[in-house]
């Protein structure tokens, strides 16, 4: 079975034998909302929510490994792109766990230049050349950015010589990587279409993991009168991880449309991150998109959601 290595966190990251924690007043009760649950694992669950239609591409064909028992592999898509049916569009999405995103992107080539090696020791590749790694950005929808990396190769592949982009980024827990592939011929329109369909991609593309997630959730109660901490005006932290729930004049904590509109947003933001301690509904596929799941075991992830060295 496939496992990820039990080893310490970073300093940040502090884990609670339960997910939900209470952070109260002494006289007050434990507050525990109603939308916790609990967990077996770091991540117990992942689902890979991506659109049937792009701007420019649609959506063709799916795996999940998992149901040919390699979880680690996570799943594929493949995408035609409009007006460009000689390239071949490739995502992969799989697990990687925690950790600074120039260094978990750098792990991510590591990992790229040796599945092209372990090809070519097969011989299902050969003559690999390898052009310059460089850095790459993808732009965003609403100014916002994502980096990661790029490198290009050309090889043999059977009876053709192909030509072959791939992009490498790190989100929400997860590797992302893109190819695109084409005979040496058509290599100018990898280029040409790289730039929108990736940007179409990642903004269209949610993934959204469920477990302990390496953290716990701090619940404060709010006396009559009180104010929330000044990073929490509306009662959640940026991230969804810390809550301040309003109390009765008696200590006694509230239950009501508002706890329950603070714990939705709370959520919201945990889902923002890539992973939730909170009860999660995730959506049904439909003829817009579709919904990739991932079961993990209570030990797949170890204990902070770091990848083997």
């Amino acid at each position: 079975m496939w496992r990820l290595s039990v080893v310490p966190v970073l300093a940040a990251v502090c884990l609670a034998s339960s997910p939900v924690r209470a952070q109260m007043a002494t006289a007050a009760p434990p507050l525990i909302p109603v939308d916790a649950q609990a967990h077996r694992g770091v991540v117990d669950d992942t689902y890979i929510i991506a659109p049937k239609r792009l701007a420019d591409a649609t959506l063709q064909g799916v795996k999940n490994y998992a149901d040919e028992g390699d979880i680690a592999a996570g799943v594929s898509l493949r995408y035609g792109i409009d007006n460009a049916e000689w390239v071949v569009a490739d995502v992969f999405i799989y697990p990687a766990g925690q950790g600074d995103e120039p260094k978990m992107l750098a792990r991510a080539v590591e990992d790229f230049r040796e599945s092209v090696a372990f090809a070519e020791r097969q011989e299902i590749y050969r003559n690999v050349w390898w052009g310059d790694e460089a850095p790459y950005t993808a732009k965003l929808g609403g100014g916002r950015k994502q980096a990661g990396r790029f490198l290009p190769i050309v090889f043999d592949s059977q009876h053709d010589m192909l030509t072959s982009r791939t992009y490498l980024f790190f989100r929400k827990l997860y590797y992302v990587k893109v190819r695109l592939s084409t005979t040496v011929e058509a290599v100018d329109s990898l280029s040409e279409n790289a730039d929108p369909f990736i940007s179409s991609l990642l903004d269209g593309i949610d993934i959204v993991s469920v477990g302990t997630c390496g953290r716990k959730l701090d619940i404060a109660s709010l006396e009559p009168g009180q104010a929330p901490a000044a990073d929490m005006a509306d009662g959640v932290s940026p991230d969804g991880y810390r809550v301040a729930l309003r109390a009765t004049k008696a200590g006694t904590p509230t239950y009501g449309p508002q706890t329950a509109k603070t714990m939705a947003l709370a959520l919201k933001r945990q889902v923002a991150g890539g992973c939730t301690t909170l009860q999660y509904n995730p959506p049904l596929e439909d003829d817009n998109r579709t919904v990739l799941h991932l079961q993990f075991g209570p030990d797949d992830w170890g204990a902070t959601a770091r990848p083997v060295n």
